[in-house]
C-alpha cells in the first residue's frame, strides 16, 4: 500500500521523532510511506496547507491517508472537499490535542477544536486513539481502536548507568534525576517536581530537563538517571514513560493517561498523587530503589513491529 502520513512539521526537527518513527516501522512490513508536514501554527497557519495538500494527492495516488493530531484532520477534510473519490482517511489523536480543558481554551480555539472533533467523528474512515479515555471521549466504537504508540527497543535499551554518566560528565556524588519534558510547558507541571525535589534532603540531586536533546540521544540521558519523573497535569498515553520503561529506569509519574495501567506491578516505578508531599515521598522511595526495573517486560506487547501490524490492518480494512 501507499501511505501518506500527515501531521505538523513546525518542530525544530520538523516532523516528530515518534510520527517519524511509526511511519518508518511501517515502511518495514514492505508498505510505501510518504510525509506531508503542515507548515505554519493556528488555524491560518493550517487552511494555507490545504492546497499544497491537494496537489500532493493528485500528484500520486494513495491508498490511505494518515494524519496525526486533531488540526492534521481539518487539512485532510478540505484537501479532499471537492474529490468525487476520496482518498480514505485515518487520524491519530495523541491526548494531548483534545484533553485540553475548556477553560484553558479562548473561544476561537473552543470552536476549531469542536469544529475539528466533528470531521473526526463523523469524516473520518477510521480512529486511532492511544487509551480508553480518549476511545470513550470519542465514542464512535464501531470505528475507533485503542493503539498505543510502539517503542523501539533497538534504539531504547539498558546502558550502563556509570558509563552514560560519565559521558555526560554527570557527578557519580549526586542521584540523577530527570524530569522527562520541556519545563515551560504549563500542562508538564515543572513546579510540582521542583518543590518535590526541594523537600528531599536525604540525598543531594540534581534536576536534568529534557531540552534541546536530540532523541537518539535520550536514551543516554535515561540510562544515567536514578529516577524519571513526570509530572504533569494530563496526557494521552506519554511515549516518554515507555521508553523509560524499556531501558528499565526507576519512575515516578502523576496519574495521567494510561500509565497508571502500564506501570501496574512493576518494581521500581511509582504513582504519585498531584501533591508536593507525595510526589517527594516517592521520589524518595525511587532512590532507595537503586537498581534496575523489569519495565521492558511489561511492554513486550508495544514493540514498534507489534504496533505496526496492528495499523496496518487498520489500513486493509479501509482501503478502498
Amino acid at each position: 500500500m501507499n501511505i501518506l502520513f500527515v501531521s505538523s512539521g513546525n518542530k525544530k526537527q520538523g516532523i516528530s521523532p515518534i510520527i517519524k518513527k511509526q511511519g518508518e516501522s511501517i515502511y518495514k512490513k514492505n508498505h510505501e510511506i510518504d510525509f506531508f508536514t503542515i507548515k505554519g501554527k493556528g488555524i491560518k497557519g493550517y487552511i494555507l496547507n490545504v492546497i499544497p495538500l491537494y496537489k500532493k494527492l493528485k500528484s500520486k495516488k494513495y491508498d490511505v491517508i494518515h494524519a496525526h493530531f486533531s488540526l492534521s484532520a481539518i487539512v485532510c477534510y478540505f484537501s479532499q472537499f471537492f474529490k468525487l473519490r476520496k482518498t480514505p482517511f485515518v487520524i491519530s489523536l495523541m491526548g494531548s490535542d483534545i484533553l485540553i480543558p475548556e477553560k484553558d481554551n479562548p473561544p476561537m480555539q473552543k470552536l476549531i477544536r469542536k469544529y475539528a472533533l466533528w470531521i473526526i467523528r463523523y469524516k473520518t474512515d477510521h480512529i486511532i486513539v492511544k487509551t480508553e479515555e480518549l476511545h470513550n471521549l470519542i465514542n464512535r466504537p464501531f470505528k475507533t481502536s485503542i493503539i498505543p504508540n510502539g517503542v523501539d527497543f533497538n534504539q531504547f535499551k539498558p546502558l550502563d548507568k556509570s558509563k552514560m554518566q560519565h559521558e555526560l560528565k554527570w557527578s557519580k556524588e549526586y542521584k540523577h534525576i530527570l524530569f522527562a519534558a520541556n519545563p515551560d510547558r504549563p500542562v508538564k507541571n515543572y513546579q510540582l517536581t521542583k518543590n518535590a525535589i526541594e523537600k528531599i534532603k536525604n540525598y543531594s540531586v540534581v534536576l536534568h530537563h529534557l531540552v534541546n536533546i536530540k532523541h537518539d540521544d535520550i536514551p543516554k540521558y535515561m540510562n544515567a538517571s536514578d529516577v524519571i519523573v513526570l509530572s504533569s497535569f494530563f496526557e494521552g498515553s506519554p511515549n516518554v514513560i515507555k521508553e523509560a520503561m524499556a531501558c528499565n529506569r526507576p519512575i515516578v509519574s502523576t496519574k495521567i493517561g494510561d500509565v497508571e495501567l502500564i506501570l501496574k506491578n512493576v518494581k521500581g516505578c511509582f504513582l504519585a498523587e498531584n501533591t508536593i508531599e507525595d510526589f517527594s515521598e516517592k521520589i524518595i522511595e525511587a532512590l532507595k530503589f537503586d537498581q534496575a526495573t523489569n519495565g521492558r517486560d511489561h511492554i513486550e506487547h508495544l514493540k514498534e513491529h507489534k504496533i505496526a501490524e496492528k495499523i496496518i490492518s487498520i489500513y486493509s480494512q479501509v482501503k478502498r
